[in-house]
């Protein structure tokens, strides 16, 4: 299970591990004079580690690298240090784009900042009270979801907001799952799933599902099954599907909706990743169902964060349309909101839709790149189907895995002394993905996120992060191929 990666090491930070020096930091971590180590891209970056402002294949550019080395990244800096890595190509684990930040955030942010005081704000206690619907920021989301997925039945008495998607799940499991009940989910799914249902004192009841022609299927009578136990109170459904890629279907959401509906399950609806949809699928909000008692058994969590890359600002929301679900979960929800993370997002809706659109152009472009890459020069990997949505690929690799004996690998580990779990309070156990995953970053410096932490059925795979440059992209992707050159 995925809590035996939880571990509780005391880790270095970058600075004791590598060094205060910023010049010996960035040679360590495989950049010279602070250009990213990349081989023939390396020059398009400048020293200070600033993309090119000049557009790249539209307005804005997608195409130069931007590094993000030094700056205490999770997916970049975590995984130099985590992984010991002498140099990297590529971080491709957590969930977050490598893109510049969109302008016309940056510049409202840089406005707020001149006003140089930040005490409490008063939409604070205006969403607490209800009286938040003049505000622009509630006022953006609103049109935003309207305009962009025709959601018509969202309104300010109805929307909370929060410090992220996980800080608005934990007090709806509270509303509605009672210590000890179980949580629905169909696996492999986003693995901080189970710190909020473990956190809650809940059970994980995972429904794998089945893979077919190269594309995961809700398995829907083991589904209802497991619906249908008595201690099933909530279910967390993941539309788009994070980590495998699907966006379902319109009669796929009320089949499930149906289902929960019947046996009284609560549907909680993380569409957190709705804005990155491939060409040629459609999205569909769980709240524009047609049958309205299956709408009014959901509560709905989104943000700007991932569609932008403000995931460090720390600002969420969510809504319900049974006014009774609603204030259920107000009742336990802490509104704390940081004051950039409201101004960015604000202007991210009021004013980035240009900039988001030709992100998912530029997105869709590099999983259908990595697919084919890797279906052609990877032999060792698999892939199933073009992901539908998200920015992240699933990827198979048991075949990595046997050849470079990553089971014995792991249970020559486990004889020794592990770290603690910090959650079972029990020693860690090591699994062949985490053999995978340190060998790709030994051999190709390219870290990516093992399978087996997103729960049931993922074993044997890796989730790849492909929200970066194309030149990126085709570097990590060639690093790897030559690392694997020798084994196929």
């Amino acid at each position: 299970m995925f809590i035996s990666k939880l571990q509780n090491g005391k880790g270095l930070t970058l600075e004791q591990k590598l060094g205060s020096d910023r010049r010996a930091f960035l040679r360590n971590a495989g950049l010279s004079g602070g250009v990213l180590a990349l081989g023939p891209l390396a020059a398009s970056l400048a020293a200070s580690g600033t993309a090119s402002a000049a557009p790249a294949n539209g307005k804005y550019d997608f195409d130069t690298p931007y590094n993000r080395i030094g700056t205490d990244c999770v997916k970049w800096d975590q995984a130099i240090r985590d992984e010991h890595m002498p140099k990297i190509v590529a971080g491709m684990g957590i969930a977050d784009m490598d893109f510049e930040c969109a302008p016309m955030v940056t510049a409202a942010l840089q406005k707020r900042i001149n006003h140089h005081n930040w005490g409490y704000e008063m939409l604070d206690i205006d969403l607490i009270l209800g009286n938040a619907g003049n505000h622009p920021f509630v006022k953006g989301i609103i049109d935003w979801n309207h305009k962009r997925y025709g959601i018509t039945n969202m309104t300010p008495k109805n929307l909370g907001v929060t410090t992220g998607v996980h800080s608005g799940i934990m007090p709806t499991l509270r509303a509605f799952a009672p210590p000890g009940s179980k949580v629905l989910m169909a696996t492999p799914i986003y693995n901080a799933f189970y710190f909020d249902i473990y956190g809650s004192k809940l059970v994980a009841n995972e429904s794998i599902m089945k893979q077919v022609n190269g594309r995961y299927e809700i398995d829907w009578d083991d589904l209802e099954r497991r619906a249908a136990d008595p201690a099933t109170k909530t279910t967390i459904l993941c539309n788009p599907h994070n980590p495998v890629g699907r966006v379902w279907s319109k009669a796929e959401l009320t089949r499930y909706g149906e289902i929960c509906l019947k046996h009284n399950v609560k549907v909680l609806s993380d569409e957190i990743h709705c804005d990155f949809v491939g060409h040629g699928v459609k999205y569909t909000p769980f709240s524009t169902l047609d049958d309205k008692k299956i709408v009014d058994n959901s509560v709905t969590f989104k943000a700007a964060s991932k569609s932008f890359s403000l995931a460090g600002l720390k600002c969420a929301w969510f809504f319900a349309t049974d006014p009774e679900v609603f204030k259920q979960v107000q009742f336990w929800n802490r509104a704390e909101v940081s004051t950039l993370g409201i101004t960015s997002s604000q202007a991210a809706y009021a004013g980035g839709e240009d900039w988001l659109n030709q992100c998912v152009d530029y997105i869709d472009g590099n999983q259908k790149f990595a697919n084919d890459y890797i279906k052609a020069k990877l032999p060792l990997l698999k892939v199933g189907n073009k992901p539908e949505g998200t920015y992240l690929a699933w990827v198979d690799v048991s075949g990595l895995a046997d050849k470079i004996g990553a089971q014995k690998l792991a249970d020559a580990e486990n004889k020794k002394p592990q770290p603690i779990n910090f959650l079972t309070g029990k020693p860690g156990q090591v699994v062949a993905d985490d053999m995978v995953g340190h060998w790709l970053a030994k051999n190709a410096y390219v870290q990516m996120n093992p399978g087996y932490t997103y729960g049931t059925g993922g074993l044997n795979h890796m989730r790849m992060n492909i929200a970066t440059s194309r030149k990126t992209l085709t570097a990590a992707l060639d690093s790897m191929a030559n690392a694997m050159k020798g084994l196929a």
